[in-house]
């Protein structure tokens, strides 16, 4: 199956501004992100029937799905759908990822069980956009441009070499314990 992104964001509202360094961060390598207040985005919903889009992109259309869960999250209708979404058209293959951003923001066990599909927990949209990436790069489809060449993020070389980012750095992300060297 050809899938039209390689990751799904799925936020509440009060997280944008985290999300959004998540999505910059991994566009600067090279991966199809769905965000949907990106350019991107708001030209995939616009003039669609947009419960049905994000069923698509959150159920199948997405390699993967990030759930950025937090007590926003937890509270509010549209991302709490799409969790259940991905969880379930997903079918605990590890593709639908919750990412914990508060100790006490989990999702209720009857939707995810962490026993049978992985979690991370990190506060920090670098440490989150490197799980991400590598994740990506660990089942990465061969993605090519139309001449051929391997597309930017595609190389599964992992660790994340941003070059373009808001602090104009490159990022070393040393594991995935939030030890970060900038």
């Amino acid at each position: 199956m050809v899938r039209t992104f390689d990751v799904a964001l799925s936020f509440a509202t009060e997280e944008q501004k985290l999300v959004e360094q998540v999505y910059d961060y991994l566009r600067a390598e090279g991966f199809r992100v769905f965000f949907a207040p990106s350019l991107e985005g708001q030209a995939v919903l616009s003039g669609k029937n947009q419960r049905q889009i994000f069923y698509q992109i959150f159920g199948w259309e997405a390699r993967y799905v990030a759930l950025f869960v937090s007590k926003n999250y937890l509270r509010r209708e549209v991302p709490m759908e799409e969790a259940r979404i991905a969880l379930f058209k997903r079918e605990g293959n590890g593709t639908a990822i919750p990412i914990y951003l508060e100790d006490d923001a989990m999702l209720p066990p009857q939707i995810f069980d962490p026993s049978k599909t992985n979690y991370f927990r990190s506060p920090y949209p670098e440490a989150i956009a490197a799980h991400l990436a590598d994740r990506c790069r660990d089942k990465a489809e061969k993605r090519t441009t139309p001449d051929g060449a391997m597309m930017p993020g595609a190389s599964g070389s992992g660790g994340m070499h941003i070059s373009g980012n808001i602090g104009q750095k490159q990022i070393f992300i040393q594991d995935h314990q939030g030890d970060i060297n900038l």
